[in-house]
């Protein structure tokens, strides 16, 4: 198999969680401590058959992202805290939603070095279970997508977010439904 042909490896994306503000963005690596973190995009369908057809027409109209995670609790890991925090306080709504940013270590961006694709958006964290595994602490629980992913380029080194087109970092805003 040629180099070109190779399979991707998980740990050519990273992941983000802003353990900030919207305001004062402070990005965390989901890294040591994660067991599992995986993208689950959930193609919402629909279908409908015509009169002349024997089977049915097949479309996507949608997705519903998600993300399942299980992951040890570590303190010194800020990613996790900030989701035990969660966990610990029933947080809901607003305040369990922050921006997750999804990093292809394996896609260099021309604007220099330690800058990669990458793509962000607004997740509600959901803790599941806390779990004790032999007497190690753990949790489970799943990053659920609240707006649609914003392409752009991540900063490693500075851990900033740059919107494609846009020319300064830039975070997303929580999209709040228009008042009626």
């Amino acid at each position: 198999m040629a180099a070109t042909d190779a399979i991707r490896q998980r740990h050519m994306e990273a992941d983000y969680l802003n353990v900030g503000t919207a305001e004062e963005p402070d990005f965390a690596l989901c890294g040591t401590g994660f067991t599992s973190l995986n993208e689950n995009p959930s193609a919402q369908t629909s279908s409908k058959r015509y009169i002349n057809t024997v089977s049915n027409r097949q479309s996507v109209n949608g997705y519903q992202w998600s993300a399942p995670f299980e992951a040890d609790q570590i303190r010194s890991q800020e990613a996790l805290e900030f989701i035990r925090n969660i966990s610990d306080k029933l947080l809901v709504g607003a305040d369990c939603e922050t921006e997750f940013v999804q990093v292809d270590l394996d896609k260099p961006a021309e604007e220099g070095k330690n800058t990669f694709h990458a793509r962000q958006r607004i997740v509600a964290i959901g803790v599941s279970a806390a779990t004790d595994n032999n007497g190690e602490m753990g949790f489970s629980g799943t990053f659920y997508g609240v707006t649609d992913p914003v392409e752009g380029t991540f900063n490693t080194q500075t851990k900033t977010f740059t919107a494609a087109g846009a020319a300064a970092a830039s975070t997303l805003a929580v999209q709040q439904p228009a008042e009626t």
